[in-house]
């Protein structure tokens, strides 16, 4: 794999495409760079060329394939796709990659004139004005873009004559292609080459980075979510239905109330109000497991349902039901904000808690069977869920958190959940729960974040650029959760959202936005959101868009912005509008949540 500070000349082809509109600036995005984490009983099944969808997906979070005569034939190396049609004068194989959503959906295309999602404001859409491919070799390659009615939307053809790799950089118009479904790149009959990677040339309009960053992170959780459905998938890349998340897809209503205040616009007040009531009515007709949410839900028989295999969720409740009892406050829509408060009243929490007091991790899929683990440990996983009961039961006292102040292997996103929701845990004033200083100890989270990948790998190109984030998610190659920290030696695998997470934490956030910079021309903060993860040597990323983290990306970035604009976090301002979230934080906080609450 090649990091983008090598196609700046690449760009420069385009120089005077870029002059004629001074108000954008071009950024590349992966469709595809054909490096494998290679899996091939989960990547390529054995004798075939078809793919696992769940593991195998573009840059864009969609689907892609190979096609031809000679499919069979191409070999997918570590880092590119081989064909070879030299002896072959009639055959011909290349690969498709859908542009927007899965290819069999007809309904999801790509509009190259607002290549955002569509409830995103005109004035933030970027445009698609280029397609440049990585190529080698001798013979021809075909470029196209083609509608869901397979129709031709512009293709060009690329002759090539060198071994080494080349850019080579095409102009798009925009306006041409409205409806872009694939885009495809086929060798044609006698060619012998190569292709290592297939770009998008995207102008975003110019605007501060720090209103970008927002735009790019909520663009990404935009991009899961199904205005049909009410939901959030899991994965961007999957078909709707299969898998969604219900904690994402609470996240993704509270930022869109974020994106919707006045100083930003990024979409209305009312597709922001819009969603919420679509998310609540959604969720409204899940069947709960003593009151409790799944955390992931799919289509079943026309309507939706648990997922078979996993729980209904204290946590996933918790971060769904905060997310979207604050998006109602902030958009001002009393009677939803009243009836969220009464589905967590109307949870069972007698039934909830293990003999020793610990408030369960939820219920298995059967809605009845109570899961032997509890919320112990300490961290913002246990705060939300604390708080969640504190809101339905305001007299109940949990028993004290395990380690106060010790996040589990020092995994970072632990220290950090609880304030993408509440302003509380910016204080040094101990906790009245465990005596915790949430601040203190989440900057020195962020001290340790910082040092640990200098130290343990020093040469590494995350070192040199200041990359941090050992926190949790999915595994190098996708097809798992893994689990990190500062506490665990020879940490190779970094998870970036934590970057974001803690952004508002720095006392300098201009140096947040200077690393996320230097990301992007690293190819790790595209156009389309932030990868998932990296290694630390920087030649392998997973370009995977997972909704859970897009939700605390989009989250991270707004109060990072508030932050640097220093102006008023709606988020948190909400937060300390409601009587019930300030009783609930008194279990933390209690005379500074009297105070904010007028008592």
């Amino acid at each position: 794999m090649r990091l983008f500070p090598t196609i700046g000349a690449a760009a420069a082809m385009l120089c005077t495409h870029a002059v004629a509109q001074p108000a954008t600036r071009l950024v590349w995005q992966p469709v595809q760079e054909y490096f494998i984490h290679r899996d091939e009983k989960q990547q390529v099944l054995a004798g075939t060329k078809r793919l696992n969808s769940f593991t195998a997906y573009t840059h864009i979070g969609t689907d892609f394939g190979f096609h031809g005569p000679a499919e069979h034939e191409m070999e997918w190396l570590t880092d590119e796709v081989v064909v070879h049609l030299g002896q072959q004068p009639e055959a011909w194989a290349g690969m498709w990659h859908s542009l927007a959503g899965q290819a069999r959906n007809a309904n999801r295309v790509m509009n190259f004139t607002q290549a955002y999602p569509a409830p995103i404001a005109p004035r933030y859409q970027p445009r698609v004005t280029a397609v440049m491919i990585e190529a080698a070799g001798r013979g021809k390659i075909k470029l196209e873009i083609k509608s869901p009615a397979n129709e031709e939307r512009w293709s060009q053809i690329i002759e090539l004559s060198d071994p080494q790799y080349q850019m080579s950089v095409h102009a798009v118009a925009p306006e041409a292609v409205k409806d872009g479904k694939t885009i495809i790149w086929t060798a044609e009959p006698g060619a012998e080459v190569k292709v290592s990677g297939l770009f998008l040339g995207i102008e975003m309009p110019q605007m501060p980075w720090d209103v970008y960053t927002f735009l790019a992170s909520y663009a990404k959780i935009a991009r899961s979510y199904s205005i049909d459905t009410g939901f959030v998938r899991d994965r961007a890349h999957i078909e709707e239905g299969a898998f969604e998340s219900v904690s994402a897809t609470g996240m993704y209503v509270l930022a869109s109330a974020a994106a919707s205040q006045e100083d930003l616009g990024i979409v209305s007040p009312d597709y922001a109000r819009w969603v919420l009531a679509r998310t609540h009515e959604a969720m409204k007709k899940l069947k709960t497991g003593r009151g409790l949410l799944p955390h992931f839900v799919h289509k079943h028989e026309n309507k939706y349902c648990i997922h078979p295999g996993t729980e209904y969720s204290t946590v996933d409740t918790a971060i769904y039901a905060q997310s979207m009892l604050l998006a109602a406050i902030m958009l001002d829509v009393p009677l939803v904000a009243g009836e969220l408060v009464e589905q967590m009243q109307a949870i069972d929490f007698e039934h909830l808690h293990l003999p020793d007091g610990q408030l369960s991790h939820g219920l298995a899929d059967d809605a009845s069977t109570l899961l032997p683990h509890g919320w112990l440990d300490w961290g913002g996983e246990t705060a939300l869920v604390t708080l969640m009961e504190g809101i339905a039961r305001p007299e109940h006292r949990p028993p004290p958190m395990r380690a106060p102040g010790k996040a589990w292997q020092g995994t970072g996103f632990i220290t950090e959940l609880q304030s993408l929701f509440y302003p509380d845990f910016d204080s040094d004033v101990p906790d009245a729960h465990d005596g915790v200083r949430w601040l203190s100890v989440r900057r020195a989270m962020l001290g340790a974040q910082r040092a640990y990948i200098p130290k343990r790998w020093p040469q590494s190109h995350a070192a040199r650029n200041g990359i941090y984030g050992l926190s949790a998610g999915e595994n190098e190659a996708g097809n798992g959760y893994y689990v990190g920290g500062v506490d665990l030696p020879d940490q190779k695998l970094i998870h970036p959202h934590y970057i974001l997470m803690s952004g508002a934490l720095h006392s300098e956030t201009s140096e947040t936005y200077e690393l996320l910079e230097r990301m992007e021309k690293a190819s790790y903060f595209p156009p389309w959101g932030m990868v998932e993860n990296l290694e630390v040597d920087g030649r392998s990323y997973l370009p995977m868009e997972g909704a859970l983290n897009a939700g605390f990306e989009a989250l991270g970035a707004y109060h990072l912005y508030a932050k640097h604009r220093k102006t008023s976090d709606a988020i948190y301002a909400a937060s300390l509008k409601s009587p019930q979230i300030r009783r609930a934080m008194q279990l933390f906080y209690p005379s500074e949540t009297k105070e904010a609450a007028g008592q």
